[in-house]
């Protein structure tokens, strides 16, 4: 029987390593010469094998950072869908509460995988819905500044995913939702206008480049009495 390729073997025991749970996620992997040294390969090995885990989507690298295992859960079953966004801003505009570039907390930096003296984006706004201004939700988005670079107020005023495409020319790859719920605390009251708390539908959101850089961290609080959600899933490949 043939040998297989050296990276196919390197890439193979690191494939093992992370879905076995030895790297948790956002765990760094080690850098490409010390994985050469544990393999005895060069570092155009160590590359090649690294390359295709990034397109297998379970890492994904930060220039100048290192690779880092990548947020994903082949146990569970995905749906493909054909865009990232949450809501059509054709039924839906923006207030656009707040827009910043600031140095990151601990807790937004470390979902990003940058440092806390890197600079981010830090954007506020609420959701509501054209017809009659309702408001049906909001949303915090958090963007490393060295990833996304010139962005601009009127932008958030809509669909960033097409100013990112269109202007910047990036290629937006996929993302990782989680869905949650929990009562709207004293400060959404506020901020959503609401009578009184209600139940909110709370969306977690990390979204990656092709090249398995994150871009974007988005946290959406959504009013269910106000919003739903529709989705066609295909299960045809």
């Amino acid at each position: 029987m043939k040998e297989a390729p050296k990276y196919v073997v390197v890439a193979g025991q690191l494939r093992q390593e992370i879905l076995e749970g030895q790297y948790g996620v956002n765990d760094q992997l080690p850098r490409e010469n010390a994985i050469a040294k544990a393999y005895n390969v060069s570092r155009i090995t160590v590359r090649k094998a690294l390359d295709g885990l990034v397109e297998e989507g379970l890492i994904y690298r930060i220039q100048g950072s290192g690779t880092y295992v990548k947020d994903n859960h082949p146990s569970e079953t995905t749906t493909q869908k054909s865009t990232l966004e949450i809501f059509d801003f054709d039924q839906y505009k923006i207030d656009l509460l707040n827009f910043a570039v600031v140095k990151p907390e601990k807790s937004i930096s470390n979902q990003l995988n940058v440092t806390q003296f890197d600079f981010t984006y830090e954007v506020e706004r609420l959701i509501l819905r054209r017809e009659d201004d309702v408001i049906v939700g909001l949303q915090k988005i958090y963007m490393p500044a060295k990833v996304i670079q010139g962005m601009r107020m009127e932008v958030l005023k809509g669909s960033i995913y097409e100013f990112l495409e269109g202007d910047l020319g990036l290629e937006l790859d996929s993302a990782i939702r989680t869905l949650s719920s929990e009562m709207a605390s004293t400060l959404l009251v506020e901020k959503l206008k609401l009578e009184k708390p209600e139940p909110l539908l709370t969306m977690e959101q990390r979204s990656f480049l092709k090249s398995g850089q994150i871009f974007e961290y988005a946290y959406t609080y959504i009013r269910p009495s106000e919003f739903s959600l529709h989705e066609t899933i295909n299960l045809k490949s």
